[in-house]
């Protein structure tokens, strides 16, 4: 998966900060916690106390992931998180921590155990593992604390690797406290998004929709606006222009439906092609469903990248050992990553220098402490 530069903001809106956490998790020159940081200074400076916060990312540094828990926290009010396309890894942790998470249907949610890249020697190694430890506990009992789960059940749901849900999945878990439908959403101003988009879809100019604003939302509607905006005969009733915009939702909705159905198929297809060439495997499958929803055109070019599994080819000189399959001395650490994730751990473990020249390769240096 492509991971995007950090963006994060915090700034007044009113008695209240808007905060918005995009991309991948990490340290960056222009963008990073410390930086984040003195933003919510400057807010609390002012008296500001609450916060809504958007979440959009991948995840990534758990160190960063703590700092932003810990800059947010500064702040003595109610802390509301809302989430994205996407909330995984370490930004599941920072959504767990505020006093409430709300997130869409078809938010991808992705927990796992905290990950470590290892390096050194045998004391550098245990220094790691006793960091790692302590991290996984961190976020053991952040999942505990959110989900009122026992230690146990929480090992369960993250026993497997990487755990994706679906936002009503999290919530179902536990994870999140309720769901954000986005026909609900309303502007600034209080305005039905839905009723406006209706408008604009039948062919209402895009400099005439703040005069459909104004006519929605005044106490009474005016007719004569709307009529106008519909482009309707003056002698027509405010039934009838009610008539006609909830004909425009319905032809809207049956639209979406439309759209929703074939996205489903079109997802279908792709991942049913990439299972009969040995790209993918049927256990993938709703895993790089949830990707599809988060990012499909992402998701669709991954796909198409992944190289078939070969047949695996067999050595019997000396004692037996494991070898890898033909063609795989050219992947790349991705390719090892989504297709084969095991192998790749076991090549950190037994092919140590092999495991740093792809890891090298990828991020440009030796392997280090990331989640």
């Amino acid at each position: 998966m492509k991971k995007r530069p950090l963006q994060i903001t915090a700034q007044a809106n009113g008695r209240r900060a808007d905060i918005r956490i995009e991309g991948e998790i990490a340290f960056f020159k222009d963008a990073n916690a410390k930086a984040f940081g003195d933003s919510i200074a400057r807010l609390e400076a002012q008296g500001i106390q609450d916060a809504h916060v958007f979440i959009d990312s991948e995840g990534g540094n758990v160190l960063e992931a703590k700092r932003i828990v810990q800059a947010m926290r500064r702040l003595k009010g109610v802390i509301t998180v809302e989430g994205g396309a996407m909330v995984a890894s370490a930004a599941t942790y920072i959504a767990v921590k505020a006093d409430a998470f709300r997130l869409r249907p078809d938010t991808a949610v992705m927990l796992h155990k905290p990950v470590v890249g290892l390096e050194g020697n045998e004391d550098a190694l245990e220094t790691s593992l006793k960091f790692l430890k302590d991290v996984t506990q961190d976020y053991r009992e952040a999942y505990v604390a959110k989900t009122g789960k026992t230690s146990e059940e929480v090992d369960a749901m993250w026993a497997k690797g990487e755990r994706w849900l679906t936002g009503t999945e999290a919530v179902a878990e536990g994870l999140a406290d309720g769901l954000v439908e986005e026909d609900d959403e309303e502007d600034e101003d209080g305005v039905d998004q839905d009723v406006l988009a209706r408008i604009a879809a039948c062919g209402c100019p895009e400099n005439k929709l703040p005069k459909a604003r104004a006519a929605i939302n005044n106490d009474e509607m005016d007719i004569k606006a709307m009529r106008a905006l519909l482009g309707m005969p003056e002698g027509a009733t405010e039934a009838e222009v009610v008539a006609r915009v909830n004909e425009l939702k319905q032809a809207n909705e049956q639209h979406a439906a439309a759209a929703v159905a074939q996205r489903k198929a079109n997802v279908k297809a792709i991942l049913d092609k990439a299972v009969a060439e040995r790209k993918l495997t049927e256990a993938h499958r709703a895993s790089f469903e949830a990707k599809f929803a988060a990012a499909y055109d992402a998701t669709k070019a991954e796909v198409e990248a992944l190289m078939p599994a070969p047949e695996l080819a067999k050595e019997t000189a000396g004692a037996k050992k494991e070898v890898q399959a033909a063609g795989r001395d050219a992947w790349t650490y991705d390719q090892w990553a989504t297709a084969d994730l095991k192998g790749l751990q076991a090549m950190m473990k037994k092919n140590p220098d092999e495991f740093q020249r792809l890891y090298q390769a990828k991020y440009g240096k030796k392997a280090k402490l990331t989640a």
